[in-house]
């Protein structure tokens, strides 16, 4: 490829050279393309500041997930970002991943937020999950992939769902035994969904057994105790603690008081007791995030 054979973005500088459709304009007598016509409306509104470049250095882009900020800036420690998932992403995660990571899990967060949506869940679910599974896994000691596992593996813990029928899914009443053994099935359908991604295939674990308990009773395998990963076994915990203290049609919301009181009763049964034990130790942490869900 020539220098001839190169088109540049003259809004976002993005390389278009392999578009064959892109968005143009022509601008004195001389053509622009783009790589969308969000870009191209941007030139379209002020051309000579594109031209001259007179904008580049005013561009901000989000730390983690590298999209152009143009409102409702985030400046938080070594920031800025765009929203505030993106700030405790990088909080967490932000020593571990490559730049491309991030934007690829904005990418999952956007998908998951279509999941949640789909079954009326009540705000935010997994990403609220996903936030008490970052904390209690910092609190074990767990840094690196395997944080990043853990991060990626709540967040699509319910992606099986999306093969369960609406009858099912949405259904306000108590399930039959024919939908709740279909419901059931989700976990290996997320399993099958994300086990063949190279990149996810330790998630497809946590996806897997995020239903299993720790005295076997679990569902779909049976489960005992270090038979479940260490993902799942920390994401159960976190799973319980966000049904407990977010207002739900049939039950309202319990103060997390109350919350952790349970969690320690089912110790050693629904639970790792290590894992409580280490629950009980990033209590003020858990609790401050509650108190934000409870505002």
């Amino acid at each position: 490829m020539t220098d001839l054979d190169i088109r540049i973005d003259p809004v976002c500088k993005m390389d278009i050279s392999g578009l064959h459709n892109p968005a143009t304009t022509v601008y004195r007598e001389k053509k622009y393309s783009f790589c969308s016509e969000k870009c191209r409306d941007r030139f379209l509104n002020n051309p000579e500041l594109f031209i001259s470049g007179g904008e580049k250095c005013n561009v901000i882009h989000c730390k983690a997930c590298q999209t152009e900020i143009y409102d409702g800036v985030h400046i938080k420690d070594d920031g800025p970002y765009c929203c505030e998932k993106c700030y405790f992403r990088d909080r967490f995660l932000g020593g571990v991943l490559e730049k491309m990571e991030g934007i690829y899990l904005a990418t999952i967060e956007a998908f998951v937020k279509a999941i949640d949506t789909r079954e009326h869940e009540v705000g935010d679910h997994s990403y609220r999950v996903t936030q008490f599974a970052m904390i209690l896994s910092r609190k074990i000691g767990i840094t690196g992939r395997d944080l990043v596992d853990i991060y990626c593996g709540s967040l699509l813990h319910d992606i099986g769902k999306i093969g369960i029928p609406d009858s099912i899914l949405l259904k306000q009443g108590k399930l039959t035994e024919e939908e709740t053994s279909i419901m059931a099935q989700h976990p290996e359908a997320g399993y099958r969904i994300i086990s063949h991604i190279g990149y996810l295939s330790r998630v497809a674990d946590i996806i897997h057994s995020h239903h299993e308990l720790y005295d076997g009773t679990g569902y779909p395998r049976g489960l005992k105790g270090n038979e479940i990963t260490l993902g799942a076994r920390i994401f159960s915990v976190c799973d319980t603690l966000d049904a407990l203290t977010v207002d739900r049609p049939y039950r309202n919301a319990i103060p997390f008081k109350e919350a952790k009181e349970y969690i320690t009763s089912v110790s050693g049964t629904r639970f790792d007791p290590q894992v409580v034990e280490d629950f009980l130790r990033a209590e003020d942490d858990l609790e401050e995030f509650v108190a934000k869900i409870m505002l």
